[in-house]
């Protein structure tokens, strides 16, 4: 079987974006202000857990996370170029840097998780073997299988930082429908198997908030991650 994979032949699953910065204080103020533009710029928001250092809420579009030290944007059904998932971002973090008077980022990143769903574990393994992103005789090693099937590999420079998994993986989807529609249908157990990709991709150096703009940086963020995973594959 020969390396014919790029990022496009898988699924974007899920998308965070997350913002670091030093101890916002103003949160024990200002965190009702923020959750009001929310409900003005999301629909169906509702929150999760409310405390002091913490709130969580949850909208049609994802879901967000405010707290002393980060704050972070996550959707499970991201488009592919993420250009809906940065729109939405940008007004969260807007909101967020504004009312909070975050001056400055300590880390921004950007973590993407990808499937490429295959008929076997053992197709998914051999796609992965075909990568040869793992130079290791398959022998028995550890008393566990003959070979790896999962890789994790880390680059990081003065500026920017990647943190890359891929994983052949196999899995199960339990569904139990709710009493009235059982006599229509069973319940659903559904088997998966695939490649598994997980990029985070983050800054190291400080980032001033007046030079960073969160559509910009998500947008162009998943440009580089797919870029790179593509070259990592062979294109």
């Amino acid at each position: 079987m020969t390396s014919s994979l790029s990022v496009s032949d898988f699924k974007t699953l899920m998308a965070v974006c997350e913002v670091r910065y030093e101890n916002a204080y103003l949160i024990y103020d200002r965190t009702g202000l923020i959750c009001n533009d929310l409900r003005t710029l999301f629909t169906g928001l509702t929150v999760v857990i409310a405390a002091p250092n913490q709130t969580t809420l949850q909208a049609d579009e994802g879901s967000f996370a405010l707290e002393l030290a980060q704050c972070r944007f996550g959707s499970q059904k991201p488009d592919s170029q993420l250009e809906t998932f940065a729109t939405h971002g940008k007004r969260f973090f807007d909101s967020v840097l504004y009312n909070l008077d975050i001056k400055a980022f300590s880390r921004v990143g950007l973590r993407v998780f990808f499937r490429k769903e295959y008929q076997s574990l053992d197709e998914a393994k051999a796609a992965f073997a075909s990568l040869k992103l793992v130079n290791v005789t398959p022998t028995v090693r550890f008393g566990a299988a003959s070979e790896p099937h999962e890789v994790g590999l880390r680059w990081q420079g003065s500026q920017i930082g990647t943190t890359l998994r891929l994983t052949a993986e196999s899995g199960t989807i339990d569904v139990h429908l709710p009493p009235e529609l059982q006599p229509e249908k069973p319940d659903i157990h559904k088997s998966i198997s695939g490649l598994l990709l997980d990029i985070d991709y983050y800054t190291v150096a400080p980032v001033e908030r007046s030079q960073w703009d969160a559509f910009a940086w998500i947008t162009h963020s998943i440009k580089t991650m797919k870029k790179g995973a593509d070259s990592l594959f062979g294109n």
